[in-house]
């Protein structure tokens, strides 16, 4: 047997009998790849019919261990050690097994009774592997409580792990039954065998709506003791809010429970006091509106996302180095220790009849930015279902725009390989933009159909009917991926594939009506344009190499972060009158630019003015650059030409 058979087998178990909710399946299995230093996974082949028998986990432990003593993965001293935490990581917490007993009866009641006794057996509780906490049966269940037998020198990081936890009982609904559970767990993560309670200032953590300050306090007390390295404090502080925060199916039943903007209301706020959106680090992003451009572009220089300056970059930046998960985007990215990615929690939900899943981004470009995943690991595609799974998304959550990239490597967005959707609740410039040119669709002449007075060859229409809005965009799309006008420089496919594809974004407008915005996109490449034809050309790439997404296409500029020090090494050139100096030698039509327009002589202040001004207008020509029509007139000549429209 290999070890994720092992893995595998008593995953299987857990589900039979330890009442494992198939939605913490994935978090579980993280777990004990945590546990046993395993940076990647591959499916194992488990004898269900073998376990399906089982009452105690006590063979499949240690078919497991043994394997993992063999690899060299287990020290025999560790075994009994290992089976305990093994079991506490398939296991429910305690407040889920006593709010089970309750249901049943408790106390004096046979079913209830019978139950605690079959689940205590089945899950090894009552002898808990770290020496510092008990394990007990009670009249009211099962309970977790510390010994309270510390070491002096280690004062000051169990005062930070208290902190930590009362931060949780009121920021994380850590319930009153898990509260020395996890905290034994955080114990755990850190390698504690040791635990005293300390005088925590309550006043201070109450006053706290995300765990910054305790997270960075954590840290350094841990590493300053030794029990962590400074390299490893991001991943370890990961693991211990992922330990404090609530299990993925615990999210999902309350997220359900909940009306739809409460709902995704009340997920980004625990993904943020749970340290997965880093808000403090996103508040620091710079952002600005770019003055005098004629769609009024927004612009975000993201310090926390790395730059992926070519679609091979981005394919290599998205995917783990083990190969498990297939992508950064996976669901099985949930829980998992070696992206980091402990505390993520994901919803549920179904579009066109599939499985998908909601999750925030940590990047966080936007309004309560977040992305919708399929949970098949398939490449991206924009097919007749991909319109109704937009619809679907806004019939649940009506305060929420959703878009799909263009399925398109150099025009897309950085993850192909794996379908997503992404919105937020913020109106992007190009959805404020007034329309151009109006067609009829004769077989539906109720239907608005616009041509957008913007810089992409955008197309918006609006209807009441979800049959409509899916034939004018199958129209469009199928029109626009066989159309070629050499004179333009489009060209439909050649022998290096497609080239052009439609990215298409959702929205609910007045009275119910489906707002959809179909954007035109080409990545066809040229001897002058090897980057792309329709991409940034290269004058412009000092600003914005990487493919222009969704959000480019649609006026919020996603700039890289090494923009926040090379715009002060300008703005100071422009101002002291000095040559560029080597580094910032891509930035020589900028500061020429800048000169021409606004002459030599400015203080630091309008130097700042000039610049942001300047990479507006950049940005500006940028959108101009990917606009595979370059008039509105050009793009209601397209439609025409489908002999679908007048």
């Amino acid at each position: 047997m290999d070890i994720y058979t092992g893995i595998d087998e008593l995953i299987v178990y857990a589900k039979n009998n330890l009442l494992l909710d198939e939605l913490d399946e994935n978090y579980a299995r993280n777990g004990l790849l945590a546990l046993l230093g395993l940076d990647s996974y591959k499916a194992g082949t488990p004898d269900e019919d073998k376990v399906d028998g089982m009452e105690t986990p006590d063979a499949l432990l240690k078919d497991l261990i043994d394997v993992c003593v063999f690899a060299k993965i287990v020290e025999k001293g560790e075994v009994e050690s290992l089976k305990k935490r093994i079991m506490q990581v398939l296991s429910l917490k305690p407040s889920r097994v006593n709010d089970t007993y309750a249901d049943l009866g408790g106390k004096g009641n046979a079913k209830a009774d019978g139950f605690l006794s079959e689940y205590a057996k089945a899950s090894l509780f009552g002898k808990s592997a770290n020496p510092a906490f008990v394990e007990e049966i009670t009249d009211e269940g099962f309970i977790v409580s510390a010994k309270g037998e510390g070491k002096e020198e280690l004062g000051a990081v169990y005062l930070a792990i208290d902190e930590l936890v009362y931060y949780a009982e009121n920021c994380l609904l850590l319930d009153s039954y898990d509260v020395d559970y996890a905290r034994r767990a955080v114990c755990d993560v850190l390698g504690l065998d040791s635990y005293a309670p300390q005088d925590i200032d309550y006043d201070k953590v109450d006053a706290l709506d995300r765990p910054d300050l305790l997270t960075a306090t954590l840290k350094e007390v841990a590493t300053t003791s030794g029990l962590i390295t400074e390299e490893d404090g991001e991943f370890v502080i990961d693991r211990v809010m992922g330990a404090l925060s609530l299990l993925p199916s615990e999210i999902n039943d309350l997220f359900n429970s909940l009306p739809a903007k409460k709902a995704t209301d009340f997920l980004y706020d625990y993904s943020v006091k749970n340290y997965y959106v880093k808000k403090s680090a996103l508040e620091n992003n710079v952002r600005f509106k770019g003055d005098y451009t004629k769609g009024g572009l927004e612009i975000t220089i993201n310090k926390a996302r790395p730059e992926y300056v070519s679609a091979n970059a981005a394919v290599k930046g998205n995917t783990p180095s083990g190969g498990y998960p297939k992508c950064s985007i996976c669901p099985e990215n949930e829980g998992f220790d070696g992206t980091g990615k402990s505390v993520l929690r994901t919803v549920s939900m179904d579009l066109g009849g599939e499985e998908w899943f909601w999750q925030y981004s940590p990047y966080g470009y936007l309004g309560k930015h977040g992305i919708a995943v399929s949970k098949a690991h398939a490449p991206m595609k924009v097919t007749d279902k991909t319109v109704v799974q937009l619809m679907d998304f806004v019939d649940r959550f009506p305060h929420f725009f959703i878009g799909c990239n263009a399925a398109l490597p150099g025009a897309g967005g950085s993850v192909l390989s794996h379908d997503h959707f992404q919105g937020g609740e913020e109106m992007l410039p190009m959805h404020k933009a007034k329309g151009a040119v109006k067609l009829v669709y004769p077989k539906y002449p109720l239907a608005e159909i616009e041509v957008l007075d913007w810089y992409d060859s955008a197309i918006r229409v609006t209807s009441q009917s979800r049959q409509v809005i899916a034939e004018i965009e199958k129209d469009i799309r199928e029109g626009w991926e066989n159309y070629t006008n050499n004179a333009q420089g489009i060209v439909a496919s050649d022998k290096s594939g497609q080239h052009n594809a439609v990215s298409l974004t959702m929205r609910k407008i007045d009275n119910g009506r489906y707002c959809l915005y179909i954007i035109l996109r080409s990545n066809v490449k040229s001897d002058e344009y090897p980057d792309g034809v329709f991409h940034t050309h290269p004058e412009f790439q000092a600003i914005k190499k990487e493919p222009n997404g969704l959000l480019e296409a649609q006026g919020l500029f996603v700039l890289p972060g090494r923009l926040e020090y090379q715009i002060a090494e300008l703005k100071e050139c422009l101002f002291n009158k000095t040559a560029l100096p080597a580094d910032l030698s891509d930035f020589k039509l900028l500061h020429k630019e800048i000169i021409k327009e606004n002459g030599k002589e400015m203080s630091r202040v309008e130097a700042g003015i000039y610049v942001k001004a300047e990479i507006g207008s950049v940005c500006e020509r940028i959108l101009e650059n990917i606009a595979v029509f370059k008039t509105a007139d050009e793009t209601a000549e397209f439609l025409k030409g489908l002999n679908v429209f007048k």
